[in-house]
């Protein structure tokens, strides 16, 4: 079976609404609606768990029911840190999912990822493992010391822009997250906690409308996004 764990329960401090821009209205529907959207769509995703803020839950219920969302297995209250809200799912369903059950974790606002995008990462996972979707850098990235001066700069050819859905098989994702809770290691996504059990993710090239809603200034390219990506999504 595959899954689809959709982390909803941000803060959204730097992006400065008075409000989780997951509920910031796109085309006249909330955001989040345009990300389940594309999962919901998608002939692979059999089931989805929301993580959402305690107090979002009805308001993310609502919206499941209003656009009439089949897929939704469960919302489920968000712990202290995204990656603590996934290990709890990982607990909470570990008699429900299966060793070899597919588990994607993918941001509520990246809502422009594309259906073939979502079959080609769940693919490679199950041949790979593991999986993500990555843009190919287009700048220079430099590694710096502890003082902003530059260490190297790595072969830009070898860079990439980590997105989601990030797609683990069961059993390297619940063996991951349980090492990383015991090592009390807090990774910036989930298969970085892989590789420290030695499991490489196999990267799957994406569009660059596949970006995570993070800043004020993203607000400004969602409409125009929303626009190019409906054209394209067929």
């Amino acid at each position: 079976m595959n899954w689809l764990i959709l982390a909803a329960g941000g803060n959204g401090e730097r992006i400065k609404l008075p409000y989780n821009k997951i509920f910031y209205k796109i085309g006249r529907k909330p955001l989040i609606y345009w990300t389940l959207k594309n999962f919901e769509d998608s002939s692979v995703i059999d089931k989805i768990i929301i993580i959402a803020k305690d107090k979002e839950v009805e308001k993310i219920n609502k919206i499941v029911k209003n656009y009439k969302f089949k897929k939704i297995d469960a919302i489920i209250t968000a712990s202290h840190t995204r990656q603590d809200s996934t290990l709890k799912i990982l607990k909470q369903y570990r008699n429900i999912f299966k060793e070899d059950d597919l588990i994607g974790v993918h941001n509520a606002v990246n809502p422009f990822v594309f259906r073939q995008e979502i079959e080609e990462v769940y693919k490679m996972a199950r041949e790979f493992g593991s999986a993500l979707l990555a843009q190919p850098a287009k700048d220079t990235i430099k590694i710096s010391h502890s003082q902003n001066t530059v260490k190297n700069t790595p072969l830009r050819p070898s860079c990439w822009y980590a997105q989601t859905p990030q797609v683990i098989i069961h059993k390297h994702m619940l063996k991951a997250f349980l090492q990383a809770e015991k090592d009390q290691f807090i990774g910036t996504d989930d298969t970085q906690l892989l590789e420290r059990i030695n499991v490489m993710a196999k990267i799957v090239p994406c569009s660059s409308l596949n970006f995570k809603i993070t800043y004020i200034e993203d607000l400004l390219l969602v409409k125009d996004s929303l626009k190019n990506f409906l054209k394209q999504n067929v």
